[in-house]
């Protein structure tokens, strides 16, 4: 009965890392979109201050770009980071767990399955913050690749 006990106790603590860490990765992809939304609006009210100023086609080709570019890797941090997606519970329903549907079983055969249940969602939780914290930092790389959008865009709109 120690090891599981020791078992469950790990499994408990494990699941809730993987949950703290789901919430982690939701905040660090809110920061991220504010400052590519924030990024691509002022690159949007830069454009028309130069439009008013008659300004060279290429700065505007260049700041256009920037703003198009920061839009799509936000919108790329929205679907791909910060859009809701199941995380699964530490534990079982208690209706799962009720004396009706575990009639016949002992308790030993039970903490195993339960077990069992738990390694799944931990690993369901695991795989699902490996995806979003893969994308945020593909969308961090992304976003630090800005400068070099707008350079290509102003060679392109100045020829």
């Amino acid at each position: 009965m120690e090891i599981l006990d020791y078992a469950e106790a790990s499994a408990k603590e494990n699941a809730a890392f993987h949950i703290a860490n789901a919430d982690a990765l939701a905040r660090e992809s809110n920061t991220l979109l504010n400052m590519l939304l924030a990024g691509a609006a002022g690159a949007l009210a830069y454009i028309v201050t130069l439009t008013d100023k008659g300004a060279a086609i290429w700065l505007i080709a260049g700041m256009g770009a920037t703003a198009a570019y920061l839009f799509i890797v936000a919108a790329t941090v929205l679907y791909k980071c910060w859009r809701i997606r199941p995380i699964w519970p530490p534990a079982n329903e208690p209706k799962h767990l009720s004396l009706e549907t575990l009639d016949g079983f002992d308790a030993v055969s039970i903490r195993r399955a339960e077990l069992k249940n738990q390694q799944a969602c931990i690993d369901a939780n695991r795989d699902r913050n490996d995806s979003v914290g893969m994308w945020l930092n593909r969308c961090r790389a992304m976003a630090t690749a800005t400068p070099i959008v707008f350079v290509v865009a102003a060679w392109v709109g100045g020829c």
